[in-house]
């Protein structure tokens, strides 16, 4: 059978997403006794304190780096996508590399005080999203006028307000019931989003 490296770098961005979700999302958090998904972020389970540290940062924030960054690269090389695509392309990679470092720069809450590696995590975390973001909406009007994935442009910029709303609400909602919840929601939306784009372009890949 014919390795097409193509079609991988494009499956990058549906297979990360599943591992992602289904480790750091669900089944880490049941090596954490006492670990609170409703009301607790997902950072606790990679910062210093937490019994499944390694795994977290190594199999689940910094191995979805590489996918994401993998999966840009498919956008890039495809033919599919034109000059204003391989811009989106660039920042989904921008995003890749800031969901690696999440995985390196892991919370330090044990010490008790805001320390420089809680600053270097806190931008890595948070500053992907408006990355993120952008190179979605970018990969959107880009395939406006393609025949093939011209349908993703209104479920990724729908989707897209929902995000904005999700992010509005968990980031500026002082003492936010569940806040847990809604970080699980406004961070996953963005990764549900190119979940969809990777599935179609790979279904519409030879």
């Amino acid at each position: 059978m014919k390795f097409n490296l193509d079609k991988k770098l494009i499956a990058c961005g549906f297979i990360g997403p599943i591992i992602f979700f289904f480790t750091v999302y669900f089944l880490f958090q049941f090596f954490y006794s006492g670990y609170d998904m409703l009301n607790y972020g997902i950072s606790a389970l990679g910062a210093l304190n937490s019994p499944v540290k390694l795994i977290t940062n190594v199999l689940g924030f910094s191995l979805f780096g590489i996918f994401i960054m993998l999966f840009s690269f498919g956008i890039f090389r495809s033919k599919e996508i034109n000059a204003l695509g391989k811009v989106g392309a660039f920042f989904i990679f921008a995003t890749g590399i800031l969901m690696y470092l999440v995985g390196i720069f892991y919370a330090h809450s044990a010490s008790g005080t805001y320390s420089i590696l809680d600053k270097m995590h806190n931008a890595a975390s948070n500053y992907q999203f408006p990355i993120l973001a952008l190179g979605l909406v970018i990969f959107a009007f880009s395939v406006s006028e393609n025949k093939k994935l011209r349908w993703l442009t209104p479920v990724i910029l729908f989707l897209g307000i929902i995000t904005l709303i999700l992010a509005y609400i968990f980031f500026f909602t002082p003492d936010l019931t569940n806040s847990g919840v809604w970080q699980r929601a406004a961070i996953g939306l963005p990764y549900l989003i190119m979940t969809i784009i990777a599935i179609t372009m790979y279904r519409n890949m030879k």
